[in-house]
């Protein structure tokens, strides 16, 4: 496994150890829970943005490639036929 994909879960293991332990300190107050709760609130919403412009940004690309795809084998197909038609007259002249 490579570096990169061992990253995301040691983070993940990583924030299920912290949370406990920041969740038992000590209250520092009203202001600081709303602030914590605001600051959770704009990560989960970077979060999700962010994954759904990587979702888009995958699905555009699909789209692209299964374009060109499309037109590559069209080419390929049209090549065929022009061999074979030049072949089958060739073959009819002899």
């Amino acid at each position: 496994m490579t570096r990169r994909r061992l990253r995301l879960p040691a983070a993940i293991a990583l924030l299920a150890w912290i949370a406990p332990v920041l969740a038992s300190q000590p209250d520092y107050g009203a202001a600081h829970s709303r602030v914590a709760t605001s600051t959770a609130r704009h990560f989960g919403a970077a979060v999700k943005q962010g994954s759904a412009d990587f979702g888009r940004r995958v699905a555009q690309r699909a789209r692209q490639t299964g374009q060109q795809f499309n037109a590559d084998m069209h080419q390929v197909r049209n090549s065929f036929h022009r061999w074979w038609d030049g072949a089958r007259s060739g073959l009819a002249r002899a």
